[in-house]
């Protein structure tokens, strides 16, 4: 689905799906991606491709009162693990997408709530962090 252009794309126009219902996320910071060799144990600095590891997924939007997020996170603190797979797709100006991260088997592995602040104006903010096992970029 990528479509390439001259000209970069906004970082403000995504959509966020998690198992095929659309969320609303004010921030999304992808996961980086780096291959590492996991059988070498020489001590020689040598950079080989092998595994792939993957820092996790965050999420992070208005504290809207709803409590998925939170639930999500309580259920795989006490070893219910629901894992998920969550669609991150950029938009171009006219909102029609144009890249697709497909980050497959999501946990939530840290919840961060809101700092809360009587003298703030800023909006509430909640975050989620998810432990990615694979990406793909179509």
């Amino acid at each position: 689905m990528a479509i390439v252009r001259h000209d970069p794309y906004g970082v403000y126009n995504f959509r966020v799906t998690i198992d095929g219902l659309e969320a609303s996320f004010a921030e999304v910071q992808l996961p980086t991606a780096e291959n590492r060799e996991g059988g070498d144990r020489s001590n020689d600095v040598r950079r080989l491709p092998g595994v792939t590891k993957y820092t996790n997924l965050v999420l992070k939007r208005g504290l809207v009162g709803s409590t998925d997020l939170w639930a999500w996170f309580a259920s795989t603190s006490r070893g219910d693990a629901q894992r998920r797979a969550v669609v991150v797709t950029v938009l171009d100006e006219r909102r029609d997408p144009v890249l697709t991260y497909a980050l497959r088997n999501c946990l939530p592995v840290k919840y961060v709530g809101p700092t809360l602040q009587a003298a703030a104006s800023e909006v509430a903010i909640e975050e989620v962090a998810l432990l990615v096992e694979g990406m793909e970029i179509e």
